[in-house]
């Protein structure tokens, strides 16, 4: 698996401290995307007219969104299966936390701070709350695969006699 699968592919699994390395990168590299992405539209569109920079600026914000939630979707579902879990059940779970929170909470929170801002704040921790338990809760192992054709040793009824003495 290359560079691009290890950050965006959803095959095999991960430890603790490959989720938390390959999470820092994918944090990294969507904050280096953004900051020369905001670079290379102010000094191409900008020029150009304030509508542009804005439309571009949408797009941009837009595909590294989507690029950070594929990303986490693919590490989170590989760290799950080391967890013995599957990712099936709790992938989406955890996107609706995220839907609830940009649609409805973040919305109301804008409108009236003081009545939602409580609310507000408590949906981020259960939103992080995942995160951490996935960086935090210790691994199981991997079942031993066999090579083909292979077959485990059988309880025979052989009596070793001379290793008895």
């Amino acid at each position: 698996m290359g560079a691009f699968g290890e950050l965006f592919g959803f095959e095999g699994r991960i430890d603790r401290l490959g989720y938390l390395w390959r999470s820092l990168a994918v944090g990294l590299g969507m904050g280096f995307l953004a900051v020369v992405g905001g670079a290379v539209l102010a000094m191409v569109v900008r020029p150009l007219g304030l509508g542009g920079f804005e439309t571009g600026s949408r797009a941009l914000a837009v595909s590294i969104m989507l690029l950070a939630m594929w990303s986490s979707a693919a590490i989170a579902s590989r760290r799950l299966r080391d967890l013995g879990l599957e990712p099936v059940h709790f992938v989406p779970a955890y996107f609706a936390l995220w839907v609830v929170y940009s649609v409805l909470l973040r919305p109301l929170g804008q409108l009236e701070p003081q009545t939602y801002g409580v609310i507000t704040a408590c949906w981020a921790v259960l939103q992080a709350l995942p995160t951490v338990a996935l960086l935090f809760w210790p691994g199981h192992q991997a079942p031993e695969v066999l090579p083909a054709g292979y077959e485990p040793p059988q309880p025979t009824a052989y009596l070793n006699w001379r290793g008895q003495s």
